[in-house]
């Protein structure tokens, strides 16, 4: 039996080592899709945050990621695409996100959000904005609002969080580090495959090249520190906006059938009409698709976005 597990343990050493070794030897190849960004980068707190910028209109749209998403740029395009022609549109990426430097200090709600502002400020984008944030990001877009109104004339929510969403969130840091390991060890390449598992890769609104770009940012950070933080730190950042007190800006919530979320439909969806009952100027929509919204019906998404921004 001692013999099976040294002989075991020696196998398993050696395919964990060949998977690094060829995680490495891709990388390595991945990089031509790296070499320059999407958008610009400007200097925020002494690293590099990515912001992209483009159209323009009387609004401006600001879209903001979920968390652990890999591309926001590329990921957002299947609906930004549709309304760079009557808006100036612009996705920031976070520390940690895209093309952005990666972050290893607080995430908290206030940093975050400091961060994302110096961001605009740095690349010349001026307010009011219109935020559109998905998911995670509804407490960066909520708190914004809250702390800044002057600065926020509409929220439009791309199936996004409210706080009560990490009531019973229990972080686990163990569980997040062994994850983030794995995936440095190239093993999220053999378990996990973005092209059938990321809409935003399959749904036609990506070119050949973008898909590679798309995929090269998964392999090279697919859990970066700064996603890690911002897991551990989402419970006292929703206990954060819970606090807050909104303006009487107008909402669009758009809501999806909670899949991916972790919520069974019912739960999911009676949070955002809870908020509506509670707060005056919020319009609902639900639609029977999973998370990603942005990136199953982009279509009907831009309908609804235009007639609310008249």
């Amino acid at each position: 039996m001692l013999k099976f597990l040294k002989y075991f343990s020696s196998l398993l050493l050696f395919i964990l080592v060949l998977v690094f070794l060829y995680h490495q030897y891709s990388l390595n190849k991945e990089k031509k899709f790296l070499t320059s960004s999407i958008g610009q980068r400007v200097e925020v707190d002494g690293k590099q945050m990515n912001v992209y910028v483009a159209g323009n209109g009387p609004k401006t749209l600001v879209f903001l990621s979920g968390s652990g998403t890999s591309s926001p740029i590329l990921d957002f395009k299947s609906l930004y695409s549709k309304l760079i022609k009557d808006y100036r549109v612009v996705v920031v990426e976070k520390f940690g996100y895209g093309f952005s430097d990666d972050w290893s200090k607080d995430r908290d709600l206030d940093t975050i959000l400091s961060q994302t502002r110096k961001a605009l400020q740095k690349a010349d984008v001026k307010g009011p904005y219109v935020l559109l944030p998905h998911s995670m990001s509804g407490l960066e877009a909520m708190h914004w609002s809250a702390s800044y109104p002057k600065e926020v004339e509409a929220i439009i929510g791309l199936d996004m969080s409210l706080p009560q969403a990490y009531d019973k969130y229990r972080p686990n840091r163990l569980l997040y580090k062994t994850l983030q390991f794995a995936a440095n060890l190239g093993l999220s390449r053999w378990l996990y495959s973005p092209d059938k598992e990321i809409r935003s890769l399959s749904n036609g609104s990506l070119n050949p090249k973008e898909k590679s770009i798309y995929k090269a940012l998964f392999y090279r950070r697919p859990l970066s520190n700064a996603i890690m933080k911002e897991a551990e730190e989402v419970k006292s950042n929703a206990k954060l906006v819970k606090q807050d007190k909104f303006p009487a800006i107008p909402y669009l919530l758009f809501v999806s059938n909670g899949q991916g979320t972790g919520f069974a439909r019912k739960d999911w969806q009676d949070m955002s009409k809870d908020f509506a009952k509670d707060h005056k100027n919020v319009q609902l929509k639900s639609f029977d698709v999973p998370h990603y919204i942005h990136s199953y019906i982009p279509d009907e998404l831009v309908k609804e976005i235009r007639k609310f921004l008249k």
